[in-house]
């Protein structure tokens, strides 16, 4: 079935996908564990010892997720419809965005951070939410529910964009098994530097193609 922006199953619809993101934003404090408080907060050196890799966790996660739903409300924004396939679609983004707050906290859990299953885990997390949120858009696309057509060029380089996160963080799924999960973690951070470069270059890429 196709639901039009003005009815009420599309308002809907996306009222569940954006009450799930902040639902599981509000669940990453859960991640911050603190297990013997008057030593914690005696001073900020052992509060940095005792929540420190979990706060790292919870920023990482909370940009990741406040990201995809950015994204997510951008993209909405432009569809003038939503069917069943594209509810479907979201689904399956929101599953892999509520296991976050798990993910997150097993990597900032102080007990397991050296291991690099944690962080394996959070990154193929992080790498799924990618590849559903760019396939979410796909399929918007393809069925024709956006406000207006899209140059392909521009469809390219949206769906690029969408998967270098999750090329980043599966990149890093070795790195952390074969030199540790703290290197592996390193990696992540990278995206500070490649994204807005490849923002760039996708940017000029489509204005090429669009004046061409």
């Amino acid at each position: 079935m196709r639901f039009r922006r003005d009815d009420a199953e599309f308002d809907r619809a996306i009222g569940f996908v954006d009450a799930t993101y902040a639902l599981a934003l509000t669940l990453l404090v859960t991640t911050l564990d603190i297990d013997d408080a008057p030593a914690a907060f005696a001073d900020l050196g052992s509060l940095s010892d005792a929540i420190g890799a979990q706060f790292i966790a919870f920023v990482i996660a909370f940009m990741v997720i406040a990201n995809y739903w950015l994204e997510h409300h951008r993209m909405i924004a432009t569809w003038t419809a939503i069917d069943t396939p594209t509810i479907v679609a979201n689904l399956f983004l929101v599953a892999a965005i509520v296991l976050l707050p798990f993910s997150t906290q097993s990597v900032g859990d102080p007990a397991v951070e050296a291991l690099a299953l944690p962080t394996v885990i959070m990154a193929i997390n992080v790498a799924a939410a990618s590849i559903l949120h760019t396939w979410v858009f796909s399929i918007g696309v393809r069925r024709g529910l956006l406000a207006e057509s899209r140059p392909r060029a521009e469809v390219r380089g949206y769906v690029i964009l969408g998967l270098l996160p999750a090329a980043v963080f599966c990149a890093s799924v070795p790195v952390a098994v074969l030199v540790s999960a703290e290197t592996g973690r390193a990696v992540w951070l990278t995206l500070v530097v490649i994204g807005p470069l490849a923002h760039q270059t996708v940017r000029r890429s489509v204005a090429r193609q669009s004046a061409g």
